[in-house]
């Protein structure tokens, strides 16, 4: 087993209806997530579940079609030096099949986490 890093986007309420309203071009959040996996592609292919899981509970609804909206997963080669160097330990380990702790996987858990480590971020 190996242990990736994949990258998801995804999307939250607020950001969402202000996007609808063109008050803003972006809506997307992303988010990362350990897996331990046999292969990248196993790897990617559990994260894009656990990331319509993210979308669905982050905006209430059973319904939405994580794909469909053109959302991606990734894998970061090298965590260490990417952009998201500086909060790798807020990131889940899981296993494939493993469900992550969705409700600490958002912007506000990100926040939280920021404050009580001491991380600044622009």
């Amino acid at each position: 087993m190996t242990t990736y890093l994949i990258g998801m986007l995804y999307h939250e309420p607020e950001t969402w209806a202000l996007f609808q309203q063109g008050i803003v071009e972006d809506c997307e959040s992303s988010t990362g997530i350990f897996v331990d996996a046999k292969s990248t592609d196993e790897a990617k292919a559990w994260a894009e579940i656990v990331a319509e899981a993210l979308l669905r509970k982050s905006n209430d609804d059973d319904m939405l079609d994580w794909k469909g909206l053109g959302y991606t997963c990734w894998l970061e080669e090298n965590p260490d030096n990417s952009d998201w160097r500086h909060c790798l330990s807020f990131f889940q380990t899981v296993r494939v099949g493993e469900w992550p702790n969705l409700d600490a996987m958002g912007s506000s858990s990100y926040s939280r986490w920021t404050k009580e480590n001491g991380v600044e971020y622009s």
